[in-house]
């Protein structure tokens, strides 16, 4: 096994990597049993797996296990996205969406094939590592109706920090003077819709690690152009002791509420994430 990872790291350099990643691919295509395809493209080592292209990282590291999950991974993204946030919508040709929370595009990719060539799709992502491989991942699965937007949204314009987690995907946004972290911009959903000219909103996804509560209240004039939504409250966070700043739901509750929006949840579900997204629809 060493003497692999060593023709590996020899040839993982300019002029090695496209024989590397032939090599890679027949093994891949042994081990997974399914047509994957690995090549080095845009500065990062891909794995294409049918219509998805998935960025795996800047060095070559594969494993027999890597292999094996590829698949598994590609069709995650796509039933994930629909059990989160689809529950009570349905996108189709021609929708506007704002992914607010992009991440590294794993919700972006289905959004984009959903709403097809006349609709878009606003990838908002608040960390400069995150969005860089939301960039990545966009460009190389061809999404071009997505926009892609690196900014923190919450009430006002200004400056914010980045405090970082164990995962990436529990990041979250410090406003206060002060706080350590990476800066980054914010902004408001009010001011963003304005720039891009959007009126109209089929379905807003927010998923900001508590800072929804700011995100909602600097989002008071596009209110009436959104028609579904689904935001992700973090009680739970608070109930596992990480502070009662995640506490959000009975003011995201209270707020669609007050402007107009029919809420749909899901108490019965065994996740506690799950149980603390907020669904709405817009009244007539």
């Amino acid at each position: 096994m060493e003497y692999k990872r060593a023709f590996a790291r020899l040839l993982d350099r300019p002029g090695g990597r496209l024989v590397l990643g032939k090599v890679a691919t027949i093994v891949g295509r042994r081990i997974a049993r399914s047509e994957v395809k690995i090549a080095y493209v845009h500065g990062q080592w891909t794995t294409r797996i049918g219509a998805n292209l998935i960025p795996i990282g800047p060095r070559f590291y594969y494993a027999p296990e890597v292999f094996q999950k590829w698949e598994e991974r590609a069709h995650q993204y796509v039933s994930e996205t629909r059990d989160y946030w689809l529950r009570f919508y349905e996108p189709k040709e021609g929708d506007t969406i704002i992914d607010v929370g992009a991440g590294q595009g794993e919700d972006t990719l289905t959004f984009s094939r959903a709403v097809g060539k006349r609709g878009r799709v606003i990838a908002i992502e608040a960390h400069p590592l995150s969005f860089g491989a939301l960039k990545t991942f966009c460009r190389l699965n061809h999404l071009s109706n997505v926009k892609l937007v690196h900014l923190a949204l919450l009430d006002k314009p200004g400056e914010v920090h980045i405090v970082e987690s164990e995962s990436w995907m529990e990041n979250r946004v410090e406003a206060v003077n002060g706080a350590s972290g990476t800066a980054v911009q914010a902004g408001t959903l009010d001011d963003l819709c304005l720039k891009e000219g959007i009126t109209e909103i089929s379905f807003l996804k927010m998923n900001i690690e508590g800072a929804e509560r700011y995100a909602l209240l600097g989002a008071e004039k596009t209110m009436p152009c959104i028609r579904h939504l689904c935001v992700a409250s973090h009680d739970f966070r608070a109930n596992q002791g990480h502070g009662e700043r995640f506490r959000t739901r009975a003011f995201v509750e209270r707020f669609l509420i007050e402007r107009g929006f029919t809420l749909s949840l899901r108490p019965d579900d065994p996740r506690d994430y799950v149980r603390d997204h907020v669904s709405g629809l817009r009244r007539n």
